[in-house]
């Protein structure tokens, strides 16, 4: 069986992702879908720690990933919350078309290999009139030629457009995602049109946090 990049990874990505800048991340995703009841897919849900908020906001959840590794930390903090979690490709997924009432992907963008297959079939498993809620790092502000700056300033560096696989980390005292698992970086005119011609309707816009300029950027989109 092929190793998922997260593989090997999990314990620290689960320790990554339990700042509270990602909380803010998670309950906007789960704002921006709204509410149950219905059946909602948790799209690369890695260690599952958005999927007891779906519940609570009352949706029955799936959770999905590549990594089995996450998965394994994801039953603990989903337990009983969620219906099943799957280990999954999100470019070809197990289910029938139109099975969810609503969809959520989180911090995913840039793992997937291929965007634009990956929301074609968010857009298969959809059923038509369904949500599907994105949040994610920025593709501007948040891209690999930014620098964090100590003092919260943003020193921004050639290289927005090079779109693709990123391995290494701007600081190699801090390393992060990048050094970990890599990064698919897209602009955000790729990100925006790759959910457009997979023909998901966007209807609104989130730039989560309080950071300036944002870190995160996201929208709901739904099947018409």
């Amino acid at each position: 069986m092929t190793t998922a990049r997260y593989d090997g990874h999990a314990t620290w990505y689960d320790e990554f992702a339990s700042a509270d800048v990602f909380t803010v991340v998670r309950r906007a995703a789960v704002s921006l879908l709204g509410t149950g009841p219905g059946r909602c897919l948790d799209l690369g849900c890695g260690t599952g720690r958005a999927i007891p908020l779906l519940a609570d906001a009352g949706w029955a959840v799936d959770g999905c990933d590549v990594s089995g590794d996450q998965l394994e930390l994801a039953r603990a903090h989903a337990g009983a919350r969620a219906e099943q979690l799957l280990v999954a490709d999100a470019h070809a997924l197990p289910f029938a078309g139109e099975s969810f009432d609503g969809v959520v992907s989180i911090l995913t963008h840039t793992d997937f290999d291929d965007l634009g297959g990956a929301l074609r079939e968010v857009r298969r498993v959809l059923k038509c009139g369904g949500g599907f809620a994105y949040v994610g790092v920025h593709p501007c502000f948040a891209a690999p030629c930014i620098e964090q700056l100590e003092d919260g300033r943003s020193l921004v560096h050639p290289g927005y457009r090079e779109a693709g696989w990123q391995f290494v980390s701007r600081d190699a005292a801090k390393p992060g995602i990048r050094s970990h698992v890599g990064i698919n970086h897209l602009t955000l005119s790729a990100l925006l049109n790759a959910t457009l011609d997979s023909g998901l309707t966007i209807t609104a816009f989130v730039e989560p946090g309080e950071r300036d300029p944002p870190l995160f950027f996201g929208f709901r989109a739904e099947k018409t």
